[in-house]
């Protein structure tokens, strides 16, 4: 089977290894759904927090700790308030709206992402840009009607976007950060973040977790890693223009667990706006022509296009 797969070309190992990301990632979903409802979103956090980091100091025990040494403390920190910020949002937004209304909502986090490029790093604004957000904000407006009552939006709907928002704020940082800092240190610091900041909040909230809760929260956390492993294997042996569509496979297989789990479908609407966003994303995507994609320094994040295509799960 490894012999086979690895006479693959690379593109077509990316799209494999994408696909089974966005598999692991509705995982990551359908773990925070199952928890009772009766557990705080933050308390949902701190779990999660907290028995990630337990296994990444067994970790730590056999690699040592050079993996996570960092020259920037400050960059993890915001992106580690940014990343769990994004989490709370997108797990409150689960608790009222399924799982693939949420994920339909949160595919406007590419787009979010260009245009915070363009005001924060100072990227090019082009026709193409404009058109695309813009062609995306019709997308969200038309997911948004069946459930707006005149002018006011839902909860589960203003906490997906503001989630969506959170997550393409930090991808700002990872594209930075990738340059200094190893795969490993990005995903162990965000965790120590959300441990400061969680676990005391979770604290005050308290509510009797029953142990099947602490099951569901750390197979968010383990999920969520494994999502996040698999992108950047797909980033490594394929272009990014070339994986980009796999990852609205997070729709169907989003739809197939909400039958299988909960017995729910999104509504009908959501696959036309969802398919708006998808072209407007695509149309960000188009290059004319697939670039090779540069290889990195063991360690360290290859492509800064790597957050773009994943979802805000991870």
């Amino acid at each position: 089977m490894t012999g086979t797969l690895l006479r693959l070309s690379g593109n077509f190992r990316g799209v494999l290894w994408m696909t089974a990301a966005m598999a692991s990632g509705v995982f990551v979903d359908v773990c925070a759904k199952l928890v009772s409802h009766d557990v705080p979103t933050a308390q949902i956090l701190a779990m999660r927090a907290v028995t990630t980091v337990a296994v990444f100091l067994v970790i730590l025990m056999f690699i040592g700790t050079r993996s996570i040494r960092t020259k920037r403390p400050y960059a993890h920190l915001a992106r580690g308030v940014l990343w769990y910020g994004s989490l709370f949002f997108v797990f409150f937004a689960l608790r009222q709206m399924s799982i693939a209304e949420v994920n339909a909502y949160l595919f406007i986090e590419a787009l979010l992402t260009v245009m915070l490029a363009v005001v924060i790093l100072g990227e090019k604004l082009t026709a193409r840009k404009v058109i695309a957000a813009v062609l995306g904000l019709v997308g969200v407006w038309v997911m948004c009607v069946p459930k707006m009552d005149g002018f006011g939006v839902p909860l589960g709907v203003a906490a997906a976007l503001i989630g969506a928002f959170c997550f393409s704020a930090q991808t700002l940082f990872a594209k930075v950060m990738t340059r200094t800092e190893t795969n490993f240190s990005m995903l162990f610091w965000p965790q120590i973040v959300a441990i400061v900041i969680w676990v005391p909040v979770a604290v005050i909230m308290w509510q009797p977790a029953a142990r099947a809760d602490w099951l569901y929260s750390a197979g968010a956390g383990f999920f969520a890693m494994l999502t996040n492993y698999m992108v950047l294997r797909a980033v490594r042996v394929a272009d990014a223009s070339v994986i980009s569509p796999a990852a609205y496979t997070a729709l169907p297989f989003s739809v197939a667990m909400d039958l299988i789990f909960f017995d729910m479908l999104p509504v009908p609407v959501i696959f036309i706006g969802a398919g708006i966003v998808v072209l407007a994303v695509a149309l960000l995507d188009y290059k004319g022509g697939a670039k090779p994609v540069p290889v990195a320094p063991a360690g360290h994040d290859n492509d800064d296009d790597d957050s773009k295509v994943a979802t805000a799960k991870v």
